[in-house]
């Protein structure tokens, strides 16, 4: 590392011999098994005492698997040898390096001990031909016997009560071992907010032939908390927010929490209590008094993000204030299934109306109050939700309002999304989506309210078009939204250096006014590129998007910045 605000380390020949063979293991780690390095010269500056060291390195040829097989003991629960192989990150015609062999043994391992082989062992073996520089890999099974899980114990807890710790577990003494079910379990107690830190031990692993023990020690989180925040993006502008969290209400894990927000373009505050044990740890409940507000505020106070990203109003023609109350109920039905239902009350006021828009952009523009019925379900068997690299997500909503149920509209709005994940190569991912939507209304109901309709462009939707501004619009350039929302992306995903990542995109989709219409003709492109910045919460993400072929220059937005993935 450059440090130049630092001064050099004293001269030590050991330290230097030990850098030499941290420089040989950093290269045979990623495949030249004959790299070399060596200190060429070694001289010094009489006046300022100062070494100078020229260090030359040979990386050498790079070592390819040519093969890789897998032997010894196959238990009958595992798949085939050529299934297993399938699932190896080492791969014959790879470059042969430390991490892909460690993910292949950690992966066989897994396999094995999902399969209640708790103590299976994986003994692999390589040989390389230095005259073609080319690998033979075989990884040699030794399952041991079936193990059942033994004591299970709880340590470290305080304030939590120990069974609605335990009430969380997914494992049961006796029953056969999984790696899978344990670390569920470890989730699903970190799930409850409740703790800093959940860790299992398995405590006797070296006793072969006797169930495994396992403690979760817990470190708990304190049971009050005030959470300040401050963030920017290209669309909200400065964005504060300040949280109150209670947890362990009623001394059930309960959470009870106060939220405020202010971005540049809508304000929110919301009380929510959140449940994780209904019936059982697979079944949750939430109760959510909220009240939101779109109305564009100036929360830059300098003016600069205004200036570079120039934010917005999703809604220029009016106001919105809607307030009101949600409850929902979510159960899991598997570690990729899962499932929700839920009521919604809502009063939505329409203020500061621009009564010289014209008649298109004030239709639907109606104070109303809405009791909507939803339910949803969503398929996930992503490897990783914050940065991911292959799998699906299958997820959809349906919505339901009636007028003899309070509501002043009469509909049905179905909205479904798919994303798909494919790595191209060992460092680029391939992401795509696709998201589809559709308002019907019935009864006496022929105009939606304009705060339920479908809106696009934005970051998360067809960047490169202002926010909302993709769509119908007024003869002012407002939006007015539609019944029917079509939307996608293609994007590749690929590293740079370090934690910095790169994307180049297409992004398509319209929103139409017809309920259940996607003429495909119609819809709009946008293409770009950007970096990422890998965070703990997700990357920091500076892209630039180019509309193509908008109604018009006021419509475009071509920077962004945001943390997250777009999808």
């Amino acid at each position: 590392r450059f440090q130049p605000w630092k001064r050099g380390e004293p001269f030590d020949p050991a330290a230097l011999e030990a850098d030499m063979l941290r420089l040989r293991k950093f290269y045979f780690d990623r495949g030249f098994l004959s790299a070399t390095a060596s200190v060429e010269s070694v001289t010094q500056d009489p006046e300022s005492q100062a070494y100078t060291i020229v260090i030359k390195i040979d990386q050498g040829p790079v070592t390819q698997v040519r093969s890789v097989e897998i032997a010894g003991e196959f238990p009958p629960e595992l798949p085939s040898e050529k299934k297993l192989l399938g699932l190896l990150e080492l791969q014959p015609g790879d470059r042969l390096t430390l991490e892909a062999f460690d993910s292949s043994v950690a992966r066989l391992s897994l396999r094995m001990q999902n399969a209640g082989y708790a103590r299976a062992r994986i003994v692999p073996e390589t040989t390389v031909n230095p005259d073609t520089h080319e690998a033979d890999v075989i990884f040699s099974l030794d399952p041991g016997d079936p193990t059942p899980f033994g004591e299970i114990t709880i340590t470290g807890e305080k304030q939590v009560p120990e069974p609605v710790i335990r009430r969380q577990l997914k494992i049961k003494e006796r029953e056969l071992y999984s790696a899978r079910d344990l670390i569920e379990s470890q989730g699903r107690i970190y799930d409850l907010g409740m703790f800093r830190a959940v860790t299992p031990r398995q405590l006797n692993m070296d006793e072969t032939g006797t169930p495994l023990n396992v403690d979760f020690e817990v470190t708990e989180r304190k049971p009050r908390t005030v959470r300040v925040g401050i963030g920017a993006s290209s669309v909200e502008s400065m964005r504060y927010e300040i949280e109150w969290v209670q947890r362990n209400f009623r001394q059930q894990a309960q959470r009870l929490s106060f939220l405020g927000r202010v971005t540049g373009i809508s304000q929110t505050v919301e009380a929510k209590l959140f449940d994780p044990y209904v019936f059982g740890p697979d079944t949750t409940m939430s109760w959510k008094l909220f009240a939101l507000n779109y109305k564009q505020l100036q929360t830059d106070p300098f003016g600069l993000l205004n200036s570079i990203f120039d934010i917005v109003d999703p809604f220029p023609a009016y106001n919105l204030l809607t307030a009101g109350g949600e409850w929902q109920i979510e159960h899991e039905f598997t570690h990729r299934v899962a499932g929700a239902a839920g009521l919604e009350l809502t009063s939505n006021t329409f203020y500061d109306v621009d009564l010289a828009a014209s008649q298109e952009a004030l239709e639907g523009v109606e104070d109303n109050k809405l009791f909507i019925e939803y339910a949803s379900g969503r398929w996930d068997n992503r490897d990783n939700r914050i940065n991911t690299r292959r799998g699906w997500f299958l997820g959809g909503q349906i919505d339901h309002s009636n007028t003899a149920l309070i509501s002043d509209a009469s509909f049905v709005k179905p909205t479904v999304e798919g994303r798909y994940f494919h790595p191209v190569s060992r460092r680029i991912v391939l992401a795509t989506r696709l998201r589809l939507g559709g308002i019907e209304p019935y009864g006496g109901t022929t105009v939606i309210p304009s705060n339920v309709r479908y809106f696009a462009g934005g970051p998360g939707s067809v960047r490169g078009y202002a926010l909302n501004r993709l769509g119908p619009l007024d003869e002012d350039g407002s939006p007015l939204g539609g019944n029917s929302l079509l939307e996608g992306s293609l994007e590749l995903r690929f590293p740079i250096f370090g934690p910095v990542g790169g994307t180049v995109f297409v992004d398509y989709g319209n929103v139409f006014s017809p309920s259940f219409h996607y003429p495909l003709d119609q819809l709009k492109f946008s293409v770009g590129g950007g970096l990422s910045y890998r965070t703990p919460i997700g990357p920091l993400r500076f892209e630039l998007a180019y509309a193509i072929d908008p109604a018009s220059d006021d419509l475009r937005s071509p920077f962004l910045f945001s943390i997250g993935q777009s999808f």
